[in-house]
């Protein structure tokens, strides 16, 4: 297929430094429209064209759903994240447009290598404490707290996280309690100084994972829609002000990233991960694990059947492929 002939060719280019392979490339996109039509549709990076087109226009013709997992409030340019292999592409993007508008061609030149670390989590694995978490929104850096959830020892002697029962977080009566919701904040201070983001010509992203698990409990029955999740939400502000303002607090959120799974009892655990671009205006993360019974109630709704372990952030810097313009 001319996409697997694309991705493998794109993947030598980059990582390898393969002349051979960036030849055929170049002479792939130069002269068959299937294949640049491909590269256009498939591997649209919205930053990319933000940055070499700044035309909004055609981010809707070629991608007109956008339904990522990414997304950042309207009032923002919208940016969409790509797992590899979109991701190590994303620079070909605006030279497979430009050809196809028949201004010139951009060709790949050169293989910059993504770097990527953790960033800390107060107790990401929960090896650190045992009993129930605090409850009530954080307001401050480190450390977990929310709505009823409790580490627990499992026989093995691993340590996880099980959520108990839904709440409201803001402890309002009158609120809504679908989920049981567990928060902390992380500052992003040193980050950004560190990866120099605010000058920086690579596209930085943080990506939150979390292995969820669950097993049977006595009320399943009772919740048909039950879904884990993790969310990560930026913001440009002081860590106690977002407590303050919650949930309205969402709609400022400078980009936000989420994702679900659902999990029966007999389900193998399974990992799932959410990301967002790191803006340089960015001060704070606030990240979220959660489970959801999809029930709109008042009424707190026993769980107990759903962990979740291993919590990761990860920081990757991806830098934009150096290109050269073929007239």
């Amino acid at each position: 297929m001319i996409e697997e002939q694309l991705l493998t060719l794109l993947q030598k280019v980059r990582d390898d430094g393969d002349e051979a392979a960036r030849t055929q490339l170049n002479e792939l996109l130069r002269h068959d429209p299937e294949a640049r039509a491909i590269m256009a549709t498939m591997l649209v990076d919205e930053q990319a064209l933000v940055s070499h087109l700044r035309d909004e226009s055609i981010v809707s013709i070629l991608d007109p759903e956008r339904d990522g997992a990414a997304t950042s409030p309207a009032s923002r340019p919208a940016l969409r994240l790509f797992a590899w292999p979109q991701q190590i592409a994303a620079g070909l993007i605006a030279g497979a447009l430009v050809g196809l508008l028949g201004v010139g061609m951009v060709w790949a030149v050169g293989s910059p290598k993504s770097q990527a670390r953790l960033v800390p989590v107060s107790n990401g694995a929960f090896e650190d404490s045992v009993g129930p978490i605090d409850i009530g929104f954080p307001s401050g850096f480190g450390g977990w707290s929310g709505d009823p959830a409790e580490v627990i020892v499992e026989p093995d002697g691993n340590r996880t996280l099980r959520f108990l029962q839904t709440a409201n977080v803001t402890g309002d009566p009158n609120g809504g309690a679908v989920a049981c919701n567990v928060f902390q904040i992380i500052d992003l201070s040193s980050l950004q100084q560190q990866w120099d983001t605010e000058n920086s010509e690579a596209q930085i992203t943080l990506e939150l994972s979390g292995k969820f698990r669950r097993q049977a409990a006595p009320n399943d029955a009772e919740l048909p829609r039950l879904r884990g999740g993790l969310a990560i939400h930026l913001y440009r502000a002081e860590p106690e002000s977002i407590g303050k303002a919650w949930p309205l607090v969402i709609r400022d959120a400078i980009a936000v990233g989420k994702k679900i799974i659902k999990l029966e009892p007999s389900d193998e655990p399974a990992t799932i991960s959410a990301s967002c671009i790191l803006a340089p205006e960015a001060t704070i993360a606030l990240i979220s694990l959660s489970a959801n019974t999809k029930t709109p109630t008042k009424t707190p709704i026993p769980l107990g059947g759903y962990f979740v372990d291993d919590v990761r952030l990860t920081v990757t810097r991806q830098p934009t492929l150096p290109v050269n313009f073929v007239p």
